[in-house]
């Protein structure tokens, strides 16, 4: 009995600059060293899910595909013809689009986000114009080779995706879903197409990658001994890894003599407020 053979379709990286920066260091200004730590410590299924609608999982058995998540994003494979591996085992329409939800696992997602609370619209990734979201103005899903960083330009109004599910995807499935994920193998040009326009898969697989932002607060620190509070005078960036060090004599306008005496440790992100535009970490002392 002869194995099957697969060869990559297509990959999506999801990468978040405050898993992967070191204090105030962004990823890619960090030693080699660093960022291969901090990489095998990262797992983008910390803060979201992205998972096929029923009518992808479907098109997976119809055309013998298969799906993958790995710490950094997801892979899709395509089983191939033994003899030709640029050549699918069952021809792949040109027009098949594979859909995915995108919800949030992780409930401080936004807090520590570089983007506007989800109130009145959802994500969209796609690497083409849907007929539903042809009046809605978007950026489409950038590959690696771009490094575009996720932006407003990503999210659409909510009743755009609500037409959607109500015409492409089961409503039941996008109720909760925070944004959708469409791959068509033909994309808008010729670096978003995951397939060749012949059918046949391409020698170097399409890897799109959407980076996300780490939020920037200002930093209130509440004295509890004397009933107090100082905020710093420019935001400062939150991450998971390494240590912002806050200078007493420069990082605040208020004069204090107190202050030089007191240590600031980093906030967490779960107690944020945002007040005229601008976000605030809570930290009490």
């Amino acid at each position: 009995m002869i194995a099957a053979q697969y060869k990559k379709l297509f990959l999506l990286k999801v990468y978040h600059a405050y898993y992967l920066n070191s204090g105030e260091v962004a990823f890619e200004d960090l030693e080699e060293d660093d960022r291969q730590s901090n990489l095998r410590k990262y797992n983008w299924q910390d803060f979201l899910r992205i998972t096929p609608t029923q009518a992808t999982l479907k098109n997976f058995k119809r055309f013998q595909l298969l799906y993958r998540f790995t710490n950094e994003g997801i892979i899709v494979f395509s089983r191939v013809m033994e003899e030709n591996v640029q050549e699918s085992f069952i021809n792949i329409e040109q027009d098949l689009v594979l859909s995915f939800l995108i919800s949030y696992k992780d409930p401080y997602f936004e807090n520590y986000t570089a983007m506007d609370p989800l109130s009145n619209g959802k994500i969209l990734l796609s690497n083409f114009i849907p007929q539903h979201f042809q009046e809605v103005d978007f950026e489409l899903m950038p590959t690696e080779s771009e490094n575009t960083v996720f932006s407003e330009a990503f999210v659409v109004p909510r009743e755009s995706v609500d037409t959607y599910f109500a015409e492409g995807v089961n409503p039941n499935e996008g109720n909760q879903a925070k944004g959708l994920l469409l791959v068509s193998m033909q994309g808008e040009n010729g670096n978003l197409n995951v397939t060749n326009v012949n059918g046949t898969l391409k020698v170097n697989p399409t890897v799109f990658k959407i980076n996300f932002d780490n939020r920037s607060t200002y930093w209130t620190y509440h004295q509890q001994a004397n009933n107090s509070s100082v905020t710093t005078n420019s935001p400062k960036p939150l991450t998971k890894n390494g240590f912002v060090q806050i200078q007493s004599d420069s990082d605040f306008d208020e004069p204090n003599d107190d202050l030089s005496e007191l240590k600031f440790p980093n906030p967490s992100v779960e107690r944020i407020r945002i007040d005229e535009n601008n976000y605030y970490s809570e930290i009490y002392i």
